[in-house]
């Protein structure tokens, strides 16, 4: 590419290659962003999945401390109704 349309060739080549690697690292760039918020919202979804069964473990303890506080109750009025029969008794 010798003289003048060589250098003008030269230069055009030269501006076609640079906006063509302008585009392609946009692309890229787009996509790496996409990428990034496709694993944020993973994130979040996982963490939130997390809580949920968090808080379900939890409801659970709680509904089984509740039904053995409930039993204890009726344990301790059985056992209060023998102690009373049984006081009545030796008197």
């Amino acid at each position: 590419m010798k003289g003048e349309i060589g250098s003008k060739q030269r230069e055009g080549l030269t501006t076609q290659n640079a906006v063509k690697i302008d585009a392609e690292t946009k692309i890229i760039a787009t996509k790496r962003q996409g990428e990034g918020k496709k694993e944020e919202v993973k994130v979040k979804t996982e963490v939130q999945i997390f809580e949920n069964q968090k808080a379900a473990d939890v409801a659970e303890a709680n509904a089984e401390l509740a039904t053995k506080k409930a039993g204890w109750a009726q344990l301790a009025e059985v056992e209060s109704a023998k102690a009373v029969a049984l006081r009545e008794a030796e008197l």
